[in-house]
């Protein structure tokens, strides 16, 4: 079985900075959604890695259960912004879109090139893909350590993905304190 390193704890998410620098990142990308701006968790982030001296530019438009249409707004947000690495702040959602932008920022294709198969044409990852830290605000998605992307493909009706080893964020950072206003059950 092969896992992804894990960082758990109450605070766990002032690792941030550490985790970035360990990286060598300089510039990042940070998705996440438009709750966690509403609730200030993505102003605490950025701050933490502005902090560290990281340029950051931030996507928090990421949708609950991504869609192809979302995907492709979350990639063109990206195009022409150079960056070293991402984070993912959110749910398994936000994660995914995330994991599609760091595939597509590093390896530009069409949506469909990289979809499994015999919905997409089921091309494998090409390569390493840029670090991801993945935080999570929810529990249970187990996301943070998942090799797969889960999208909707709306005129299909249909929910797809894209699965290969090098989608899995580079570590996972799960702080307790992040769930805290997730809805009960």
């Amino acid at each position: 079985m092969d896992t992804v390193p894990i960082r758990f704890g109450i605070g766990a998410t002032e690792e941030i900075a550490y985790e970035i620098g360990k990286r060598g990142i300089k510039k990042v990308m940070l998705v996440s959604d438009p709750h966690l701006r509403e609730i200030g968790l993505l102003d605490t982030v950025e701050a933490l890695i502005r902090d560290s001296g990281v340029s950051v530019v931030t996507y928090d438009k990421a949708h609950a259960e991504p869609s192809d249409l979302s995907l492709k707004q979350a990639l063109s947000f990206q195009e022409g912004v150079d960056t070293d690495g991402y984070v993912a702040l959110g749910g398994g959602s936000t994660i995914d879109t995330a994991k599609a932008m760091n595939l597509y920022g590093t390896y530009p294709a069409p949506l469909q090139a990289y979809i499994n198969k015999p919905i997409g044409e089921g091309i494998p990852v090409p390569g390493p893909l840029k670090p991801l830290i993945a935080v999570p605000t929810t529990a249970g998605t187990g996301s943070e350590s998942t090799t797969v992307i889960i999208m909707d493909l709306l005129d299909l009706h249909l929910k797809t993905g894209i699965s290969h080893p090098y989608i899995r964020p580079t570590v996972g950072i799960i702080d307790p304190l992040n769930t805290i206003t997730m809805p009960p059950v």
